[in-house]
């Protein structure tokens, strides 16, 4: 499955080259379209959330009403009203909070890890792999496994997160 990336600053959808934003304008007329092409998911970084902002929440609330969302969020208040309208959670783990006060929403929990991580990630059900190895594979050949457009690896994944 191919997961749309974009980032959202001020009710606005924008997209990152090179470390470079650039503006793609309205969040929900830019999801309708990519469900209009057959996408089923959309990755979202909230830079406005990232500095404790929760002035997007409405956008995500509309967005729910026809495509799947996931958004990556380590602030636990908005975790909550994120799982109350059934979006997808992306938390980087190791994780401070306390993941299992979720456990009745375990599928809309998402893990985000790096190549060095050797927990369980039990509290979550799908995992993406920033940095795929041989070993992650392995070791959590039982979830559902999410890389990135750049993984250039031979294993089969659940779905590919890429830029526009």
């Amino acid at each position: 499955m191919k997961i749309p990336l974009i980032y959202l600053k001020d009710k606005q959808a924008f997209t990152k080259q090179k470390g470079v934003m650039r503006l793609l304008g309205n969040p929900v007329e830019i999801a309708k379209k990519f469900k209009e092409e057959g996408y089923i998911l959309l990755h979202i970084i909230d830079l406005d959330a990232e500095k404790g902002m929760e002035t997007n929440f409405d956008v995500y609330d509309k967005l729910t009403c026809f495509i799947n969302i996931e958004v990556e969020c380590n602030k636990e208040h908005f975790i909550g009203r994120l799982i109350k309208i059934k979006s997808r959670v992306v938390v980087q783990l190791p994780s401070e909070l306390n993941l299992k006060k979720w456990k009745e929403n375990k599928r809309l929990l998402v893990g985000k890890i790096g190549k060095d991580y050797h927990e369980k990630a039990e509290e979550v059900h799908d995992l993406i792999l920033e940095e795929p190895t041989d070993e992650l594979f392995r070791k959590f050949k039982e979830k559902r496994l999410i890389v990135y457009e750049n993984y250039k690896g031979k294993e089969k994944v659940w779905g590919i997160i890429f830029s526009l």
